[in-house]
């Protein structure tokens, strides 16, 4: 099943190297000196400089991780595709979604299958993160359950491996139906002004113009916190730059407990 993905995963596994860090110190004979504090990140197929970083940082390699996560997921014999829809990679930044088709939940409208989201970076933006949400089927609403799922976070100073995915992805199906039914409670529970406090506090003015528009567009106000949180990852799934959009969805997962 690997090498099936290794076309649409060759743009994330471009080889990196760790290189000697110089710099022009006047009056030391006009010749450069290498930094015993720093070293450089690069390219090894083009050359180009990533990032500099400090010594301690310890570079772990997009291969090194989407590799060895897709070994562990393929031994569990469930089917998953990589997703598109909120995937993206640049020289110093990732995000790869995989999607199982086969574990969803039903909210009365559409399909909303459970997606892994793996994180990570050369600049230090983010170290290995990898999270557990969700992908609405309508509308490619991303979605990221920080509350009721478990989350893999790992820094890049220190030792970490994949062992927990295994288990993460064993137990999904004994916690979608906690995630529906923190939904269905979502579903019974009216928007009072806290939320909607919370919502323009934490995740901006913006994304609150937008519900405003759209409630008035729809002549009505969202009817409980499911559809105003649907509303919220929308316009991050839609409006929110791709790398920005990972921060979004968890702040949003915490104002709806999901």
């Amino acid at each position: 099943m690997i090498e099936t993905y290794r076309r649409q995963l060759a743009p994330f596994l471009f080889p990196v190297e760790e290189t000697t860090v110089y710099s022009d110190i006047p009056g030391v004979d006009e010749m450069p000196v290498a930094s015993r504090e720093h070293k450089a990140i690069t390219r090894s197929d083009t050359g180009a400089l990533i990032a500099i970083q400090r010594n301690s940082y310890k570079l772990v390699s997009n291969q090194s991780i989407i590799e060895p996560l897709l070994e562990e997921i393929e031994k569990l014999n469930v089917a998953y595709y990589i997703d598109p829809s909120h995937s993206f990679v640049s020289d110093q930044r990732m995000r790869l979604q995989l999607t199982f088709p086969e574990y969803t939940i039903h909210d009365g409208r559409s399909d909303i299958a459970l997606s892994l989201y793996l994180h990570n970076s050369y600049d230090s933006s983010n170290g290995v993160q990898l999270l557990m949400g969700a992908i609405r089927g309508i509308c490619k609403n991303g979605m990221v359950f920080g509350t009721v799922l478990s989350k893999f976070y790992g820094r890049h100073t220190l030792n970490f491996d994949l062992s927990s995915v295994q288990r993460m992805l064993t137990n999904t199906g004994e916690k979608l139906p906690v995630i529906k039914h923190r939904i269905e409670a979502l579903q019974n529970s009216k928007v009072d002004k806290s939320v909607r406090g919370d919502v323009q506090r934490i995740l901006g003015q913006k994304i609150t113009k937008y519900i405003e528009q759209e409630e008035e567009a729809r002549q009505r106000r969202a009817e409980n916190l499911w559809a105003l949180y649907n509303l919220c990852t929308w316009y991050i799934s839609h409006k929110i730059q791709m790398k920005m959009r990972a921060d979004y969805q968890i702040r949003t997962s915490k104002i709806f407990g999901l």
